[in-house]
């Protein structure tokens, strides 16, 4: 099958790298360090008990290069949306299958407003990864599921064929009953230990041990999930306690993505989380003085700036 992976950072080097070990043509859309790199010495990945080089790798900066792709995953940063709709422009065919793994939970009604909302997907992922040098990809622990599924009655052939590739590449995949739960679900986790970390500067041990900030992470999931109902996403009983729960088991030294991009003087996720909550609240009439509180404090710090 011939892919195309936009963003080749550590979630697509990873799958793409499975895939094209596993004969698939993937073409990854790349730019900078990233792109010379998989150039000139291809694509590493190093796992806690494996590791694979994939020596000759198809890589450009211009997706038109490429040309309509049968399956697509976005990789980017949810801040990088645009840039990611417009090489999936070039690669997106009639029958083009698209699977976004980027924080948020509009992002696939984003992209289809972008470009074609035809066999989008709904689509996410728990793997831990990084890129500690380009040209490299360590993915640690477990290989946590990326979970897609169809957003429409329509895709649910989509959904199979896309689930059916992955997995024959031995990717860890699942289609769970409702993909829109799921989105919300991570949403919820992620937005909260985003946001109390970077407002606090602290990482997951101070955060969750101290009363009023452990407070907040849980006054922050219950907006989400306030918003998700009035949304028409109705969550399991109890969703914040159980996501407290996985926060408490997170290692203490551990930080959210969002305030290691802070501490890094990288561009935040703001819009795509604590941003998109506040905009639904204001629609549908929810309260959300918590994520708002978190949008005002860090809105003038989200951009690329140290």
């Amino acid at each position: 099958m011939k892919i195309g992976v936009i963003g080749a950072g550590a979630l697509g080097g990873y799958y793409g790298a499975t895939l094209a070990r596993a004969g698939e043509t993937v073409h990854f859309i790349a730019r900078g360090a990233m792109l010379q790199a998989l150039r000139t010495r291809g694509l590493t990945v190093v796992r806690d008990d494996d590791t694979f080089a994939i020596p000759e790798i198809q890589a450009t900066g211009e997706a038109k290069e490429v040309g309509p792709v049968e399956l697509a995953l976005v990789t980017t940063k949810s801040y990088d949306l645009e840039g990611a709709a417009q090489a999936l422009r070039e690669l997106k065919g009639p029958e083009t299958i698209v699977v976004p793994l980027q924080n948020g939970v509009d992002i696939a009604a984003r992209l289809g407003d972008l470009t074609d909302p035809a066999h989008i997907l709904g689509g996410l992922t728990y793997l831990l990864a990084s890129v500690p040098e380009p040209g490299v990809v360590r993915q640690s622990g477990t290989e946590n599921p990326l979970l897609l599924g169809p957003l429409c009655d329509d895709d649910d052939e989509a959904a199979e064929t896309a689930l059916a590739v992955l997995r024959r590449a031995g990717v860890t995949a699942e289609r769970p009953a409702d993909i829109r739960v799921a989105i919300w679900i991570k949403f919820m986790g992620a937005i909260a230990t985003m946001g109390v970390q970077s407002v606090t500067g602290r990482g997951f041990g101070p955060t969750r041990e101290d009363p009023d900030t452990r407070a907040l992470y849980m006054a922050c999931m219950r907006e989400v999930d306030a918003v998700a109902g009035k949304s028409g996403v109705v969550l399991p009983d109890g969703a914040p306690e159980r996501l407290m729960g996985a926060i408490d088991s997170c290692p203490t030294d551990a930080k959210a993505s969002m305030l290691q991009d802070l501490e890094q003087g990288k561009p935040l996720e703001l819009e795509a989380m604590h941003g998109t909550v506040v905009r639904l609240g204001n629609a549908l009439g929810v309260p959300t003085p918590v994520n708002r509180f978190i949008y005002a404090a860090l809105k003038l710090r989200a951009g690329a700036r140290r």
